[in-house]
Formats: structure tokens, sequence, C-alpha cells
């Protein structure tokens, strides 16, 4: 009993330092909680029937759920893994009759579900959706508006994406929202190389949804695109003229040398 007190005294402590962002100081917090949570014998693996099992099982469950959203905050996606392979469990194989579901489950799967998406794991993606039962899926806010950008980006339209990231269910959602908006962004980027020779500064904004001229210039600084006269000019399409002027040369070289061998021999 006195463990399970000093492990929620702990817990709170963690929950208060994630408050205020102090994610170096909510690490170090986890470590001893999680020390402490290798002591309580109801856990999985062991599942012993202890008088406190029910207590340790729902304490553990919060301790690992606060453990994820720490990741979260400390924008680490394998500690975000782990924490929630271990949390899943507690979702997953221990029935609701022994301990009450969790107010957070559907939260914290759906910022699964967008971490995967977001990682273009799309078939371990479809397989936790299927672990959600569908009348799950179309009530909560939190799965429905990942379904959704997975759709939206099976299908291509890259527009409903783009944004996403101010309509998110929760806070939580925005940093890994954020990173799918850059790469769908970047998926954009790469079609107008090669559709494009160039665009003009206004068409490239529009064409590639950067919110500002500034956004653009410095993505194009990143690509490598020479930005010139108002105009854009794609690395690809110069390193194809570059290309096709090599093959052209090369064509001129050896049209001369044949014309000499045939002289020659005639």
């Amino acid at each position: 009993m006195a463990l399970l007190q000093k492990t929620r005294r702990l817990l709170e402590k963690l929950k208060s330092e994630a408050s205020k962002g102090k994610v170096a100081s909510c690490e170090e917090t986890l470590v001893e909680i999680k020390l402490h949570l290798t002591s309580f014998a109801a856990l999985p693996p062991r599942y012993e029937k202890t008088p406190t099992a029910a207590e340790e099982l729902g304490l553990a469950r919060e301790c690992l759920e606060q453990a994820v959203v720490v990741s979260v905050q400390a924008n680490d996606e394998q500690a975000f893994e782990r924490n929630y392979l271990q949390l899943n469990t507690y979702y997953t194989d221990i029935k609701d009759d022994f301990m009450p579901a969790s107010q957070q489950m559907l939260l914290l799967k759906g910022l699964n579900l967008l971490r995967l998406l977001v990682q273009n794991r799309l078939a371990e993606f479809h397989t936790e959706l299927e672990t959600i039962e569908p009348h799950v899926q179309n009530s909560s806010e939190h799965i429905k508006y990942v379904i959704q950008l997975e759709q939206s980006h099976m299908e291509g339209a890259y527009n409903k994406i783009l944004g996403s990231s101010k309509s998110c269910p929760s806070p939580l959602y925005v940093s890994f929202a954020e990173k799918l908006n850059e790469t769908v962004r970047d998926e954009i980027c790469a079609c107008s190389e090669e559709a494009y020779e160039s665009l003009s500064l206004a068409e490239a904004r529009q064409v590639m949804r950067f919110d500002t001229e500034e956004g653009l210039l410095a993505y194009a600084k990143e690509a490598g695109w020479v930005v010139k006269d108002g105009r854009v000019f794609f690395a690809a399409a110069e390193a194809s003229t570059d290309k096709v002027e090599l093959n052209s040369m090369d064509l001129i070289k050896n049209t001369l040398h044949y014309a000499k061998e045939i002289e020659r021999i005639v």
C-alpha cells in the first residue's frame, strides 16, 4: 500500500511537470515510476490476483498514458512507440469488468494511428484500426479525424490535409499533423518539379500551398531551386536540360567520328 501511494504521488508530480513543459524532469520522474511498477505483482505479464490488483492496474495504466503524453511533448517517436506498446496491453488484454475503461483511451489510440500514418506504416495503421469497433470509429472525434486524413491521403486530396493541424481534436495531435503536412507538401513539390520547368512565385505559392512567399523561398533554397526574375526554376528541369544537351553533344561527336571513318575507308 505504501508503494502504491508513493507511485501515485510521483504520478501527480509527473503531471505537474508535464503541464509546465519540463520535459527533462518528466523523463527522470518516469524512470522512477517505472522502477516502482516492476514491484507490482498484478501487472502484466504476472497478473497475480493481489488484494490491490485493480488499483495497481489502474495506476500503472494511468502512468503509461502520461508517459505517452510526455513522449509527444519531447517529440520522441521511439519513446512514444515503446510506451504505447506497453500501454496497449491494458487496453486490449484486461477486461472492462475488472477495470473501468480509460477516458484517455480513444484520444491515445487516435494519436497512435496518426503516428503510423505520418510514418507511412499503412499496414500497421489498418491493423490497429481493425481493433476499434466500427461504431466507435464513426462516433469518436479522435478516430474520425485520423481516418479522414488517411482517406484524403489515399485519394491524393492534399488540400484537405494541408492546414489540418488547425483542426486537431487535441493539442497533442498538432506535432504529428504538422509532420504530415510537411510530407504532403514534399510530395506536391516533387510532382511540381516533374510537371513544370518553372513557375511564377504566385503560381508556385498557389500550387504548393505555401501561406507566405517567405516560406516558399526558404523551401526553394533548401531544395536547390533557382529563383530569378520573379520565377522559380526547378532543379529537376535544369538537370533534364543538361542531360539533353549532353546527349546531343555525344550524338554530334559520334556522327563526326563515323563520317571520318567512312571517309577513311572510301
